[in-house]
């Protein structure tokens, strides 16, 4: 299996070598083709070196083959937010949430596809973020929670 090169090739992003990831990512996928990790970690890299429409298809594949994985579900669907596709992300997110309901990115990530439609639910489901340890997660979450709170129809 490709682990080691995985973790060196996520290491080498980590230290901003994008070159040398990428070639450790791909060899590590090369040897272990059906690897999710190693596909999430390749399309990282991907997405890095500005070759977005690869590593959304990378993500892609990946999400089908472990849909309820949320290092490959978050990306693809903070990827589709930005691409305007909120409900395809939600849909994305679905898995994740039902196997782990209180995933932080993917609560966060879930409340920003449902920020238009349902606020109501959006709301519910960052307040699972704000209680996280991760105090970047936590800064969105309440960015996001003041913004639908301005919006809120009044009672």
């Amino acid at each position: 299996m490709g682990t080691d090169l995985y973790l060196d090739g996520m290491a080498r992003l980590e230290a901003g070598d994008v070159e040398e990831g990428r070639r450790l990512l791909e060899e590590a996928l090369q040897k272990a083709p059906g690897d999710v990790k190693a596909m999430h970690g390749l399309a990282l890299a991907l997405d890095l070196a500005g070759e977005r429409a690869r590593a959304l298809e990378l993500l892609e594949f990946a999400h089908a083959r472990a849909p309820s994985e949320p290092g490959p579900a978050c990306d693809l669907a903070m990827s589709l937010l930005e691409r305007g596709e909120d409900a395809r992300a939600a849909q994305v997110l679905a898995p994740v949430l039902d196997a782990q309901p209180d995933q932080p990115r993917a609560n966060l990530y879930q409340a920003m596809a449902l920020a238009k439609t349902d606020p109501a639910r959006a709301r519910s489901l960052l307040e699972k973020v704000l209680r996280d340890s991760d105090s970047e997660l936590r800064q969105e979450a309440e960015a996001l929670d003041r913004v639908l709170a301005e919006h809120a129809p009044s009672t």
